[in-house]
């Protein structure tokens, strides 16, 4: 099957900011914390919520403590301020777009003018901006609802901004066949990213067989994709979930486009992906489609990688080849990822369910490998000399303690960051350190080169783990903010840790280049490794590939290629 997914799909920018305040909220506050009414519309953000200990708080009382956090459609004006005298403190939320058109039919209301929102009178979004109407109020949610109503003269015409461009056109046409062209002031106000979300659903709805839409059953801007894809005559599914979508319906679909409205997060919407992308496929893979998953769950691909870019360092560093580096390499990344993997499962129950229950099923099989990594290294290094034991052991506890509180304190940076975790940005930081020090600087050390190349060595596996690392925490954002994960986008946003990832693809290039003009002959091939993850990010970016295991299959095999290309060149030197 050919999925045609919407590039708009998903949290649009005030319902990611509201999350995100609430999480960092949650993840930081030492009282209560609440949101005034639902922060958004979706039941399984809402659900993580709850979790987390942010409750819904329905009602302003008299007395109260603790974090009250005003959810992205915008409240009454005085709301804030009964809060506030209540003993909370506020945290606004409110989306900017919609703190515009608050601002707007201030400014109109003091200057004589009524108002008319096209809109649904039920959204929480619409009743904030009824209350910043005042009395001249009014909401249409169509046409029709315009006759009949005392309309006051003149009037500002806005809209919700999630609503339709069709509705909202058709309510201020009856307004000015009521009042007269000359007494209607019009500013639409629908967001930008409604139109384009609205826009490019119409457009893969009529070049898809059938339409799959994702958002919570009281999401109106859901219910409104959903509408427009069945302006098509095609067959339209709204979900929330996954569990939703029957197999046999779309067993004899050839394509079908899928979006979700402005409050699904991508975890969900990378969920259906997945489900949707099942019937297309064998009901049992082959075996080397098994052994493939294999050995990506339980982080021996990983591994395996770690000592292809152990061989590779080596080389650039112009030092002569050894199995018990890599080996050690590969023991170190292994026994790591695997007991991090654990400590830090929670995330996978969102944006890879599969993954978190292979690691409840195999347990003991992959705590053996990890201790069995951990043994590979030791052993790797006693061989080496006993200098390289000393090196490998002080890597393997320092990683072990990435995870484990330095001490408690309940003033100072000890408060705050009780954890290396707890640090921003810390994870991608500490994997590409630990792939750094395995593959670089412990064999440097072992093999007594010299410390200018070891450097930049160093510097060239730091690069290009910290661009893969940094790539898929972009597409993990929601579920780290969720499980209180500290990594570079966390910490960044998105958009800068991607243009922090060409930066650093670029640096690869040069310091292998640096390398390359020191050793000479075939090192020169290992330049050409920062090329394919830059690929990937172009690829990404233009929604050729989508967030999956594959994904990071295909990123990692760049490792592999790195070996490979290590050899040729030991071979054509």
């Amino acid at each position: 099957m050919k999925i045609l997914l919407a590039k708009t799909a998903g949290f649009c920018m005030g319902v990611r900011r509201a999350v995100e305040m609430a999480l960092d909220t949650a993840n930081r506050a030492t009282g209560p914390v609440y949101t005034y009414g639902p922060l958004i519309h979706n039941p399984q953000v809402l659900a993580v919520l709850a979790e987390k200990g942010v409750e819904v708080l329905e009602e302003i009382p008299a007395q109260g403590r603790g974090t009250v956090i005003i959810r992205a459609h915008g409240v009454a004006p005085g709301d804030r301020s009964l809060l506030e005298a209540a003993g909370f403190t506020v945290v606004d939320a409110t989306c900017p777009r919609v703190v515009k058109v608050q601002s707007l039919i201030r400014r109109y209301v003091d200057q004589g003018y009524g108002v008319v929102i096209a809109g649904d009178p039920d959204h929480p979004e619409v009743r904030g901006l009824l209350a910043h109407a005042g009395p001249t109020g009014r909401v249409a949610a169509s046409a029709g609802e315009v006759d009949g109503q005392d309309l006051p003269s003149p009037v500002l015409v806005v809209a919700q901004t999630t609503q339709d461009a069709e509705t909202f056109q058709a309510v201020v046409e009856a307004v000015k066949d009521r009042l007269g062209e000359e007494n209607v002031q019009v500013f639409n106000t629908i967001c930008d990213s409604t139109s384009r979300r609205q826009t490019e659903a119409a457009e893969l709805a009529a070049a898809a067989d059938a339409v799959v839409v994702v958002g919570g059953s009281q999401s109106g801007n859901t219910r409104r994709l959903a509408g427009i894809a069945k302006k098509t005559g095609k067959p339209v599914f709204q979900v929330e979930t996954e569990t939703e979508l029957d197999p046999a319906v779309f067993a004899e679909i050839r394509t079908v486009a899928l979006t979700a409205g402005a409050s699904t997060p991508h975890w969900l919407i990378r969920r259906v992906h997945r489900a949707l992308a099942e019937p297309g496929k064998s009901a049992r893979p082959g075996l080397s489609g098994r052994l493939l998953r294999a050995l990506f769950l339980t982080n021996l691909l990983l591994a395996l990688g770690a000592a292809s870019m152990c061989l590779a360092a080596v080389f650039l560093m112009g030092l002569a080849p050894s199995l018990l580096l890599p080996a050690a390499a590969a023991g170190y990344i292994l026994s790591m990822h695997i007991l991090n993997n654990f400590i830090g499962r929670n995330a996978f129950r969102y944006n890879d369910p599969e993954r978190a229950r292979f690691y409840e099923r195999h347990r003991s099989l992959l705590l053996a490998l990890a201790g069995g990594g951990i043994a590979l290294c030791l052993f790797a290094g006693a061989a080496a000399g006993i200098g390289a034991l000393v090196l490998y052991a002080a890597m393997t506890v320092i990683g072990l303690s990435y995870n484990v509180p330095l001490r408690q304190s309940e003033r100072g940076l000890m408060a705050k960051y009780p954890r290396i975790r707890s640090l921003p940005g810390s994870k991608t930081l500490v994997v590409s350190l630990g792939w750094a020090i395995a593959c670089a600087l412990g064999p440097a050390a072992v093999l007594e080169a010299s410390f200018g190349p070891a450097l930049v060595a160093a510097a060239w596996v730091f690069c290009l783990l910290f661009a893969r690392t940094a790539f898929f925490d972009v597409l993990d954002v929601q579920v780290d903010r969720m499980v209180g994960q500290e990594t570079a986008a966390t910490w960044l946003g998105a958009g800068r840790t991607l243009i922090l990832c060409r930066w650093l693809l670029a640096g690869a290039t040069a310091a292998a280049s640096l390398l390359a003009w020191s050793v000479g002959g075939g090192a020169w091939l290992l330049v050409l490794v920062s090329g394919a993850p830059a690929v990937i990010l172009v690829l990404h970016g233009r929604g050729l590939l989508h967030a999956g295991w594959m994904l990071e299959v295909v990123m990692d095999a760049n490792f592999f290629l790195a070996g490979l290309l290590a050899l040729a060149g030991r071979v054509a030197s």
